[in-house]
Parts: C-alpha cells; sequence; structure tokens
C-alpha cells in the first residue's frame, strides 16, 4: 500500500468503514477482540458490566479497576477495520475510496435538495421510493422467462418471491438513478483520487479501433458463466463508443474446473489463423458453455473454416504456449478469477454492467482531454 493513500484515510474513516461493510464481504476482526481473552484469561482478571455509565460513556469491561468505556472499544474497532482495509489490494482500496466519495457526492445533493424543499433528507428519500408500483405477476413471469439460462431448472413458483424482491430493488435503484443523475451530472465536482494501474501489453487480439485512446483488457475463461454474461456487456461498451475504446481479449482458463476452457483458447487461436478468431470466440460462448471434443470442428465448419488445416493446429496445439503466455501475463497482474478487465490499466475485477465499465471510460477520456 502506497504512502500517498493515508492521508484521506483519517477523515474519512467512518464512511469507508461503512463502504468496507457494504462491499467487502464479510470482515474478519482481529481476534485479540475477542479469542485472545481465552488464552490470556489467566494474566488478566476482566468483569463485564450491563450498562453502567463511567465517565466518557457506557462502561463495556472493567480491568483490574480500570474501567473501559463503548467509546474506547469503538475507536479500537474502527483502527482494526482501518488497518484490514489498508491491507487489501490496492486496487479493492481505491475501489472502495471511490465508492465512498460517490456516497458523500449522493449525499451532499440529497441534502442541498431536501433543504431547497425544507424537508429532511430521510423524508425525502421516503418521496423518492414510496410511489413505485410493487412488481405484477406478469413482470415476474416474463423475468423468469427472460432469464432462464442462468436459472439452471429452477422453477417459478419456487423462485417468484426472490424475483419480486429482485425487482422491487431495480425500481428503488432506477428511482434513486433518476433522481439522483442529473444532479450528479449538474454538479461541479472532480475526483482527485488517482487509480493504481497495472502496466500490460495488448495481443493482436483487439476488437475496435487499432488507435483508440482507452483500452479494455479482458482475461476471460470461455466457459465462465460470468464470462458469458459479460459479452453482450462488452458489445453494449464498444456500441457507446465506436471511435474511443478497443477491446483486446485475453485468455485465463481456468482448468481446474472448466476443462474445455483452454482447449477452445488454442482452437480459437488456431481459428485466428484464417482471419475468423473474433466469429469463432463469438461461437464458442454462443454454446453457453456447453462444450466437448467435437464442438471445435462444428463451430469451424459452421464458419465455413478449412477444417483440414483448423484440425491439424488444434491437434499441434500449436497456440499451447500464446494462452499460457496469457495465463502468465493474467496471475502477474493479479488475476485470479475471470472476467477480470483493465480499463487502460485499471483492474476491475468481476462482471461489470455496461453502466459501470462506462464511468471508468468517461473518466479516462476525461483525463487524457485534460492533459
Amino acid at each position: 500500500m502506497t504512502n500517498a493513500i493515508r492521508p484521506l484515510m483519517p477523515h474519512a474513516a467512518g464512511l469507508l468503514l461503512a463502504a468496507c461493510l457494504m462491499g467487502c464481504g464479510p470482515l474478519a476482526l482481529d481476534r485479540s477482540v475477542g479469542d485472545s481473552s481465552t488464552s490470556t484469561a489467566s494474566s488478566v482478571r476482566a468483569e463485564t458490566s450491563t450498562g453502567e455509565i463511567g465517565e466518557g460513556g457506557t462502561v463495556a469491561v472493567v480491568i483490574e479497576g480500570r474501567s473501559i468505556t463503548l467509546d474506547e472499544i469503538h475507536e479500537r474497532m474502527q483502527d482494526q477495520f482501518l488497518e484490514e482495509f489498508l491491507q487489501q489490494p490496492e486496487a479493492k482500496v481505491y475501489e472502495m475510496q471511490e465508492t465512498a466519495v460517490r456516497g458523500l457526492v449522493r449525499r451532499h445533493i440529497l441534502d442541498r435538495a431536501a433543504a431547497e424543499r425544507g424537508v429532511s433528507a430521510e423524508a425525502l428519500s421516503l418521496e423518492i421510493t414510496e410511489g413505485i408500483a410493487k412488481p405484477t405477476v406478469q413482470e415476474v413471469a416474463d423475468w423468469y422467462a427472460a432469464n432462464q439460462p442462468r436459472l439452471r431448472g429452477a422453477q417459478l413458483e419456487d423462485i417468484a418471491d426472490r424475483i419480486e424482491a429482485l425487482l422491487a430493488d431495480e425500481a428503488k435503484k432506477k428511482a434513486w438513478s433518476d433522481f439522483l443523475g442529473p444532479k450528479i451530472e449538474a454538479l461541479d465536482w472532480r475526483l482527485m483520487l488517482e487509480p493504481p494501474r497495472t502496466q500490460l501489453t495488448a495481443t493482436r487480439l483487439i476488437r475496435g479501433p487499432t488507435e483508440a485512446p482507452v483500452t479494455i483488457m479482458a482475461f476471460s475463461d470461455y466457459q465462465c458463466p460470468y464470462c458469458i454474461r459479460s459479452e453482450p456487456v462488452l458489445a453494449e461498451v464498444l456500441a457507446r463508443y465506436p471511435e474511443s475504446v478497443r477491446l483486446v481479449h485475453r485468455h485465463f482458463p481456468l482448468d481446474n474446473i472448466h476443462s474445455f476452457a483452454r482447449p477452445a483458447s488454442e482452437a480459437a487461436m488456431c481459428a485466428e489463423e484464417q482471419g475468423k478468431f473474433w466469429e469463432f470466440h463469438d461461437a464458442i460462448f454462443a454454446r453457453q458453455g456447453r462444450l466437448e471434443e467435437s464442438s471445435f470442428a462444428e463451430i469451424g465448419d459452421e464458419l465455413g473454416l478449412d477444417q483440414k488445416a483448423l484440425g491439424t493446429c488444434i491437434e499441434a496445439r500449436r497456440y499451447a504456449d500464446f494462452v499460457q503466455s496469457d495465463f502468465t501475463a493474467g496471475q502477474r497482474a493479479g488475476v485470479t478469477g475471470t472476467p477480470a478487465f483493465f480499463v487502460n490499466g485499471i483492474p476491475l475485477e468481476g462482471a461489470r454492467d455496461a453502466d459501470a465499465l462506462s464511468r471508468v471510460v468517461d473518466a479516462e477520456l476525461k483525463r487524457i482531454e485534460a492533459n
């Protein structure tokens, strides 16, 4: 962790703690808060207090006559959360800091709008979402029908409540987006944090303008369900920025869970010999991870490839080193799963929607224009 991050922390510790609780997953607290008290019980005589009020607040524990308040405990917990936060990978620290900053911006807008209307922020929050209608039975059924590949045979009656909750949550998010979006655009603000960047070299597997100012490098596995879902997202981002963004594909087959991912990568490279990499790439993903030994010859036939040349290339594993080189580059860059994206070197782990990727692209375009 670089020292440049630390000056922000004391002023934003509470906010970053909130971001950590919302986005980090389970927090592994310093075990010394609880477990070590067992191992040191023989040397420390401690008594608990249930709500005693001492000087400085509620007493949490009395150790050899000294009262320790909840305020002191909370301060220690905050320090522990902060220490653990700073031990996260640099990219994760930045992402959480940015999330916290954007939360501050949204709160600023909400507080100002509430003040202008003469109401509390809480009252305005209720007003923004109170008119949202409950999802209808038909909307639930439509969502179920549209997402069949993701549901793996689950029956509608078994998951209808969860779908309804999901649709209700999406409606709330849209209401907030409709309220905040224009105001964020109109607000005079700049994000001053500089994201960490990873130096990666583009390969020849490029979609979009070769000289585009923004490069999205995607490390992907042909049998990864999240990679499959990310393909239309990447296509949408390329469509939004036809002159400004290029996509670079990097192979990252997860051999331990996807037995045909590496053969698929090597076969796609064999198709590249015949000028059909992206067509082969799309055809593999169109099979939704359902691959077998005959799949690559079938795809080659569908694309009108020279089957003998394709088969010879695949059999010889001509591009095994190329695929492994991509995998090694990903590992060195900190990739541990798929999909993993790098936008001009800025790491983004996990599946993202088009809006999330576009925010990073927009920030990069603004940075490039300013320079």
